[in-house]
C-alpha cells in the first residue's frame, strides 16, 4: 500500500517575491550639500544719543502732523459757521416775538406768530430785546432789519429755566392782543364735543359745571362782544385760560384736540 501522506497534496507557502528594479526615469534626486552655513555677523549697537536725535526729529513730523489737523479742525468749524439752510417749518413765518435773549451770544429764543413755533436767531447789533418784540424773519432779506438769519429750531425742553417761566406771560400777552379774534373764533363758537364733554372744558380749571355756566352767560347776549364782557359774564380769565392751553399742547405733542391748530393762524 502506498503512504497516504504521501497522496495529500501539501500546499506549501511561496517565497517573496522578488521585487521589480525601481523606475530610473521617476528617480528624484536628492539635493547636493550646501556645505556649512554662513553665520550673521552681529551688529554693532545703535548709540543712544543719535536715538533721541531721531526721536526729536520723529516728533517734529509728529507735530506738523498735528498742527495740520488742528488745521483740518479749522477749516471744519469753518463749515460750521457757513449759514445754513433755514427752516423749511418756518416758510411761510413772516414775524416772531422775542421770548430771550442772549446778548453776549447774540443769539435770541423768538416765537413765530403764525404757528407759535420757536426758533433761534442770530441778532444785529448788541442792544436788548425784550420779551415780545416783534421780529420781522420772512423770506424778504431787505426787511430783516433786526436778525442777520434763522439759526434753526429751539425746543422747549433745552430752553433756559428763565425761558420757561416767561413763556406762559408771552403766550398771553400774544392773546390779548388778538382778544377779538380769539373771543369771534373759539368763545363764540364753542359747543358740545360729545353728550358729556363741553369745547369749555379743554381750557385748564373748567369743569362741566363752569362750561355750563359758560354757556348761560353766552346764551345772555348771543355772542360776546369782547374779552371784557367774556370775563365778566362768564366770571373766568379768558386769555389766561387760552393763553395755559396753548402752552399745555407746546409742552405735550400728543394732548388732542390741539386748539393751536385749530385757532392759528390768527386772521387779520
Amino acid at each position: 500500500m502506498s503512504d497516504q501522506r504521501r497522496r495529500r497534496q501539501i500546499k506549501a507557502p511561496s517565497g517573496p517575491r522578488k521585487k521589480t528594479g525601481q523606475d530610473m526615469s521617476r528617480y528624484d534626486m536628492s539635493p547636493p550639500p550646501t556645505g556649512r552655513q554662513e553665520v550673521p555677523k552681529p551688529q554693532p549697537k545703535p548709540d543712544p544719543s543719535q536715538q533721541r536725535s531721531q526721536g526729536g526729529q520723529r516728533g517734529g513730523r509728529g507735530g506738523q502732523r498735528r498742527q495740520g489737523g488742528r488745521g483740518q479742525g479749522n477749516r471744519g468749524q469753518g463749515r460750521q459757521n457757513q449759514p445754513r439752510p433755514e427752516p423749511e417749518a418756518l416758510k411761510d413765518e413772516s414775524w416772531a416775538r422775542v421770548l430771550e435773549h442772549d446778548i453776549k451770544g447774540g443769539v435770541a429764543t423768538v416765537m413765530a406768530e403764525k404757528s407759535l413755533a420757536f426758533c433761534r436767531v442770530k441778532v444785529k447789533g448788541s442792544d436788548l430785546r425784550p420779551i415780545n418784540q416783534r421780529i420781522y424773519i420772512g423770506k424778504d432779506r431787505s426787511k430783516r432789519t433786526d436778525i442777520i438769519g434763522i439759526l434753526g429750531m429751539a425746543h422747549l425742553d433745552k430752553m433756559s429755566n428763565m425761558a420757561k417761566q416767561d413763556l406762559p406771560s408771552l403766550v398771553q400777552m400774544f392773546v390779548e392782543e388778538h382778544a377779538q379774534y380769539f373771543v369771534d373764533e373759539f368763545y363764540n363758537k364753542a359747543g358740545p364735543m360729545s353728550l358729556k364733554q363741553h369745547s369749555y372744558e379743554l381750557l385748564p380749571d373748567v369743569g362741566p359745571v363752569k362750561a355750563r355756566n359758560m354757556v348761560k352767560a353766552r346764551d345772555q347776549v348771543g355772542v360776546f362782544a369782547s374779552m371784557d364782557e367774556l370775563n365778566a359774564l362768564a366770571k373766568i380769565k379768558g386769555a389766561e385760560l387760552l393763553a395755559q392751553r396753548f402752552v399745555e399742547e407746546m409742552e405735550d405733542k400728543a394732548l388732542v384736540p390741539r386748539l393751536i391748530e385749530l385757532l392759528l393762524p390768527v386772521e387779520a
